[in-house]
């Protein structure tokens, strides 16, 4: 961002006309705080002396050079984010000024490129899930997630929740913290560490008339794909909703969640053409089925007809309680990530189903090709290696290693090697998650491997 420092005489004119609006002698910015007590305001910020243009350029760029970029690297890290390649026309249409700038749509009259934007998000989040409604989005995959299972209670009332341990550990710690405030018991669904599968008998023996939702992702945290028809099933005979947190990008090539009787599909769209970018901003999307509509989170547009029988967008449903009655609200949560929606908008239509499937294709195809070259790796093995995955996998090393080892190897050979999951999950010694989506070439894995080969252990 672009900026430039206002003068002595910029401020003397702005303090000279804010005086005059409130009535008031303002000679310093100090004035401006008067109001705050003394004893409260910060006396120094112990900063440095002030630095020319050309000296702050230079300092900036060495904090810059400091951090590793996706650019510098071969990228083979997961676990939530995600790199993809980003056409240069999301940038095109999200950096114009009218979108780049723009408000929450309060006005449909003056906001009509805003609104249909974001019903054409909500229409091909719908496309992708399978389901019939859509938000217009949440702030991250882990809000979502956690939306929905608010949802989920406002749906049936019951404060119990079976939550499956695969999920990403940074979506189940938001989880917790919303459980906590609202009163609501998580019961933890432990999977089988030979397949990475969920225990059908855990769920099967704590599922009952008290359940509110399952709350599962699909691929789970570790890559691991399921068939969760009979998931479904079990939770409807109970009086439970079904909720799915979902990778996009997998949607391209796996069923929607809604073909095999999710209820609420949630998930992170920052793999629709958002950069990483240090871990945020990205979206949150969620899509739920029709007859729950009315229970969704956040904004819904919608599509009408003007008094000149001409198409118009409005805010069809606003459920937070800026705009209806505070009890009657379904979430405060107060922003929709517009910007990203749009982001995501213009990569799925640039890319078409055709071109996700295509993505989809490549990512699963990388990735089983960097997993089988692993697998003949003496000392590395897959640790779920009869279990389908998508577009990551974990693998366990040796006991001699270590993950800062492997880290530290891979990284002199300008490689992100992966991601280390026992650092979120303490019974898992010596695994590491590694992603390969369509960025990576068979050159890439082979560049991979021979690092694998070389590291001592």
């Amino acid at each position: 961002m672009n900026y430039v420092s206002n003068t002595p005489e910029d401020i003397s004119l702005m303090l000279k006309d804010i005086s005059e609006s409130k009535n008031q002698a303002l000679s310093s910015i100090d004035d401006l705080f008067s109001d705050i007590p003394g004893n409260l305001r910060v006396k120094s910020l112990n900063l440095p002396g002030r630095l020319s243009e050309i000296e702050i350029c230079e300092k900036m760029k060495s904090h810059v050079n400091k951090t590793a970029s996706f650019a510098d690297y071969k990228c083979f890290m997961g676990g939530g984010s995600y790199e993809h390649f980003i056409p240069s026309a999301v940038s095109a249409v999200t950096g114009r000024s009218d979108f780049y700038t723009a408000y929450t749509p309060y006005q449909p009259e003056v906001s009509q490129g805003t609104l249909m934007s974001i019903f054409e998000y909500q229409t091909m989040i719908c496309n992708l899930t399978g389901m019939q409604a859509s938000n217009a989005s949440h702030y991250d995959g882990a809000t979502a997630l956690a939306e929905s299972m608010i949802m989920a209670f406002n749906i049936n009332s019951r404060r119990e929740f079976l939550v499956a341990e695969t999920l990403n550990p940074m979506y189940m710690n938001v989880l917790e913290t919303y459980a906590g405030a609202a009163n609501f018991n998580l019961r933890v669904i432990p999977y089988d560490g030979k397949t990475g599968k969920l225990d059908s008998d855990f769920i099967k023996a704590n599922i009952n008339d008290s359940t509110a939702a399952v709350l599962v992702q699909n691929p789970s945290f570790f890559g691991v794909v399921e068939d969760l028809k009979w998931l479904s099933d079990l939770a409807h005979a109970n009086g439970a909703v079904l909720i799915v947190s979902a990778n996009p990008i997998s949607l391209g090539l796996l069923k929607p969640p809604a073909a095999y009787g999710a209820d609420i599909v949630c998930g992170d769209g920052q793999p629709l053409g958002i950069p990483s970018s240090f871990g945020g901003p990205a979206l949150g999307f969620m899509a739920a089925s029709q007859k729950y509509i009315r229970k969704l989170p956040g904004r819904i547009v919608g599509e009408t007809i003007d008094k000149n029988g001409k198409r118009a967008y409005v805010l069809t449903l606003q459920a937070r309680e800026q705009h209806i009655r505070r009890e009657k609200a379904s979430s405060n949560i107060c922003s929709n990530q517009a910007l990203c929606a749009l982001a995501a908008t213009v990569y799925l239509s640039y890319l078409g189903p055709h071109g996700l499937r295509a993505v989809a294709a490549r990512c699963s195809d990388m990735t089983h090709y960097l997993a089988e070259k692993i697998s003949k790796v003496k000392g590395f093995e897959l640790k779920f290696e009869n279990s389908h995955f998508f577009h990551e996998f974990v693998i366990t090393y040796p006991k001699s290693l270590t993950y800062d080892k492997i880290f530290d190897h891979f990284a002199n050979h300008k490689i992100l090697a992966g991601v280390d999951v026992s650092k979120y999950f303490i019974s898992e010694h010596n695994c590491l998650l590694i992603c390969a989506t369509e960025m990576r070439t068979r050159e890439d894995i082979d560049a991979y491997i021979k690092c694998l080969e070389a590291i001592k252990w």
